[in-house]
């Protein structure tokens, strides 16, 4: 049986990295989980097609977004995320 990256996603164990405001973060991520309402100044991913979904913008609290992110940087003022390592 094939095994997709993200079956292998392991939160609980890999730990995650918590930004606020205009903080990055890098390295590899399987999730981005939104805390508060948060605005993404950029990304760098490996398996998401940008032309089917905008990543560089709002997104509210409570929102989860699944793949395979090496670099995340919030913008804005107030937000706040958990990027999830695997």
């Amino acid at each position: 049986m094939a095994r997709s990256l993200n079956n292998a996603l392991e939160f609980s164990s890999a730990g995650s990295v918590i930004i606020g405001p205009t903080d990055t973060a890098t390295g590899n991520f399987g999730a981005i989980q939104f805390l508060r309402d948060s605005t993404i100044s950029s990304t760098v991913n490996t398996n998401i097609d940008e032309s089917m979904v905008d990543l560089d913008g709002a997104f509210g609290a409570g929102t989860i977004l699944y793949g395979h992110f090496t670099s995340v940087t919030l913008g804005g003022s107030t937000g706040m995320v958990a990027v999830h390592k695997f």
